[in-house]
């Protein structure tokens, strides 16, 4: 290889890895954008529904999550994460089941679900209402 050649070598592989270099810090510095979890959190802690049928109330704070699902989009040039959607399969003191849908942008998605589509949709998490 010529001296011109050796010269582009030594001036092109210093060059790569410094590009190598800001783009790994600049993905860890950005990371994976998870803000909306703690305010659909909040949503989902704060809702309550009282109804006359006590099996039909909803209290955020003493429901159990029965199954959580995160969507979002995977940026593949910064190789992260960005939440944009949480669902959630809730469960009351009663066993009975409620569908939460939140963006983060204070009006999510709350509804009750019937224990046979709460079957279909949860598998093998689905636990069956205690009888007396």
């Amino acid at each position: 290889m010529s001296e011109i050649g050796w010269v582009l070598w030594a001036l092109l592989l210093p060059t790569i890895f410094i590009c190598s270099l800001v783009v790994n810090v600049r993905r860890w510095r950005q990371g994976d954008d998870l803000s909306l979890l703690s305010r659909v959190d909040e949503e989902f802690r704060a809702l309550a529904v009282a109804v006359e049928v006590p099996e039909l109330c909803f209290d955020g704070r003493t429901a159990h999550i029965v199954d959580e699902r995160r969507e979002g989009f995977h940026d593949s040039n910064s190789g992260t994460f960005t939440l944009q959607r949480i669902l959630r399969f809730a469960r009351n003191a009663h066993g009975e089941y409620f569908f939460f849908i939140s963006e983060g942008s204070g009006t999510p998605f709350f509804k009750h679900v019937t224990q046979v589509n709460a079957k279909i949709a949860l598998g093998k998490k689905y636990i069956a209402p205690a009888r007396c």
